[in-house]
């Protein structure tokens, strides 16, 4: 038995990923364990489809378990995300290789880019370009370049950039996992345009029709979004905006005033707000009358869109920096195969977490797996509140794992 494991959101699984699976199993594995994002996703959105439609789609197109990334390493920035994701990985104490998309492919040149970011002359260049003001992805490839070496290229790639953070971890946490690259075919990430069958996920959102999608996703994904999005099983979009607002306009009555009670010092405790961003943030949450226009106003050439929609999806979801900075406490199955059965059996003695599809069973673990655990079920209750056709709460609890899919 050779285990992998790919680190994904699948929103949606597509014949992409499919591929991805297919070389990561030409390449030795046996087993293949996707550790994979919930409801929420890592640019501060809710999911095109709910988790365990993701994870059965996934089940169907060649991954033999699905594990869930708890929310707050899901919807986080990439180091927080990667680190994580391959946390989770390591709990597992049985995973040979970890297998990752990459622009590059190339998994020897990643390992020693990752090895640069560590340096103490790396971090005081990069310090020196935040300090300028530029975005964290631009200064992270100027303060490359300036130290002299040709892997800047790298860092301006979105799945290099995952890559450079899930080799990172696996050095932080003394991983033995052996990395393994797996060169993006046919489209680039977020490409507009399809080709032989493949696109983008960013692409099959903005499609969201089930006969537009089908042509590139496998075949029993197709039926499974077929049904769900007929029956309106995806976030409607004005829902989610009154949602938002409803909560961070948590208003109370002063005379004829009406003020928020998300008060600086709230969003201060925000994960990712630093150098008096939260100001700014707090001051455009009272001001702005939708989610666009909130951003707009906190935009700043420092925090661009993405990382200030992380930062309003965590005070929407009540995720703090202190869980921020907590590391998993918990291996969540959403479903597994008969292969995915064989794993479990294995960490049933290697797991350094505990190991459940029960929620319930794994908020009993511990007091930071309660919290964990928690809050996974508050944001999966308010993501049933923004779907087309809205769904009842405590699904996260009720809701069984996917077996034999």
């Amino acid at each position: 038995m050779r285990i992998a494991v790919i680190i994904a959101e699948y929103n949606p699984f597509h014949n992409g990923h499919a591929y991805h699976i297919a070389q990561t199993r030409k390449n030795g594995a046996t087993h293949i364990a996707a550790v994979m994002s919930g409801n929420f996703v890592q640019r501060g959105e809710p999911a095109f489809l709910e988790k365990h439609v993701r994870a059965r789609a996934a089940l169907s197109g060649g991954a033999d378990l699905v594990l869930e990334l708890p929310l707050a390493f899901a919807c986080a920035p990439a180091q927080r995300f990667g680190l994580g994701a391959v946390y989770v990985a390591e709990k597992m104490g049985c995973v040979d290789m970890l297998s990752f998309g990459s622009e590059s492919g190339d998994t020897a040149r990643l390992e020693q880019a990752a090895a640069v970011l560590d340096t103490p002359q790396f971090r005081e260049t990069l310090a020196r370009e935040l300090e300028s003001g530029a975005p964290y992805p631009q200064a992270v490839s100027r303060a490359m370049e300036r130290c002299g070496n040709s892997f800047a290229r790298l860092t301006a790639s979105p799945n290099d950039t995952l890559a450079l953070e899930y080799l990172r971890a696996l050095r932080q946490l003394g991983s033995k996992i052996r990395p393994m690259a797996v060169r993006r075919a046919f489209v680039e990430h977020d490409a507009e345009e399809a080709a032989d069958g493949f696109s983008s996920a960013s692409r099959l959102r903005t499609l969201a029709q089930p006969e537009e999608i089908a042509a590139y996703v496998p075949e029993k994904a197709a039926q499974l979004y077929r049904a769900e999005l007929e029956d309106g099983h995806t976030p409607d979009l004005q829902r989610l905006d009154a949602a938002v607002l409803g909560v961070l306009r948590r208003q109370q009555r002063e005379g004829f005033s009406r003020l928020r009670m998300l008060t600086p010092e709230d969003a201060a405790r925000l994960p990712d707000l630093s150098e008096g961003i939260e100001n700014r943030f707090w001051n455009a949450m009272r001001s702005g009358s939708s989610m666009e226009e909130i951003l707009t106003l906190a935009k700043t050439k420092r925090y661009p869109h993405a990382r200030l929609r992380r930062m309003m999806m965590h005070a929407f979801l009540g995720v703090t920096q202190e869980m921020a900075e907590e590391l998993p406490a918990y291996l969540r199955v959403l479903g597994a195969n008969e292969r995915g059965r064989e794993i479990l059996s294995v960490t049933a003695g290697t797991a350094g977490l505990p190991v459940s599809a029960s929620l319930a069973e794994l908020e009993r673990s511990g007091p930071t797996a309660a919290k964990q655990a928690r809050m996974e079920a508050l944001s999966t209750d308010l993501y049933q509140g923004i779907l087309g056709c809205p769904g009842p709460c405590a699904t996260d609890y009720t809701a069984p794992a996917i077996w034999n899919a």
